[in-house]
């Protein structure tokens, strides 16, 4: 019985791989900017994940980025990567895609900024709405509960096959509304809602791909929790290849 069940075993995992797809890319960027705000401080970011998907729309994956410390201002320790781990379900019907899943932000060394989030996208065409939730936004810092709605373009240009892409994003919640009594009992987060938006270009060359984006927000410099650097425009050079 033990043999019947190692082999059915081996052969349930040898049909599981015959129908994934194992992925893998690397980056290099001139700074790591999320939501309007970068995680670098405006320094070099290295960037790289795996990916696992199954023909059946479940995939599961890894990415990582090294960070700045100064970016948790001053909340005790210093964290230098940022480790994501996600899983979710995606396809398509005729021009339309679907993605919800869950993602969780990690900084080995240092678990205060450790969040969850969960999204739900669609698409449509070159056309991009989704929806992000966090029960606490801890790599802010807050306590609080957070939403991020974003819109987004992909498109290729008919010239040269130059790819742009553009996002507005809206960040509220809990945690973007926070008065003077809300901090005298101890909850965290930001006084306001911000939005942040993003324009870009990407081109290929010999397989890898070159792109310059563009990103600002709406947010006042005092109210940025990381310092008036972290959440000022940027102007973001990056190199990356998928495998």
């Amino acid at each position: 019985m033990m043999k019947k069940t190692l082999l059915a075993a081996a052969m349930l995992a040898t049909s599981s791989a015959a129908f994934a797809e194992i992925s893998a890319n690397v980056t290099l960027a001139s700074d790591y900017v999320f939501r309007g705000i970068s995680q670098t401080d405006n320094q070099i970011a290295i960037q790289g994940g795996f990916d696992y998907a199954w023909d059946n729309g479940i995939y599961v994956g890894t990415w990582a980025s090294n960070v700045d410390p100064d970016f948790f201002n001053g909340m005790g320790h210093d964290p230098q990567t940022e480790v994501d781990l996600y899983v979710g379900y995606s396809g398509e019907y005729n021009d339309f895609g679907y993605d919800v899943g869950y993602l969780r932000y990690q900084y080995p060394g240092f678990n205060a900024p450790n969040t969850n989030e969960y999204h739900v996208n669609g698409t449509y065409k070159w056309f991009t709405l989704s929806i992000n939730y966090s029960p606490e936004l801890s790599f802010l810092p807050s306590n609080q509960s957070a939403w991020y709605v974003k819109t987004s373009i992909e498109h290729t240009l008919p010239w040269y096959d130059i790819g742009i892409s553009t996002h507005v994003g809206h960040n509220f919640g809990d945690a973007f509304d926070l008065s003077a009594s809300d901090f005298a009992k101890g909850k965290t987060g930001l006084v306001d809602a911000y939005t942040d938006w993003s324009i870009g270009l990407s081109k290929n060359f010999f397989g890898a791909d070159f792109g310059l984006t563009y990103t600002d927000n709406n947010m006042d410099s005092p109210d940025c929790p990381s310092g008036a650097d972290f959440c000022g425009s940027h102007f973001v050079a990056s190199i990356s290849k998928s495998f």
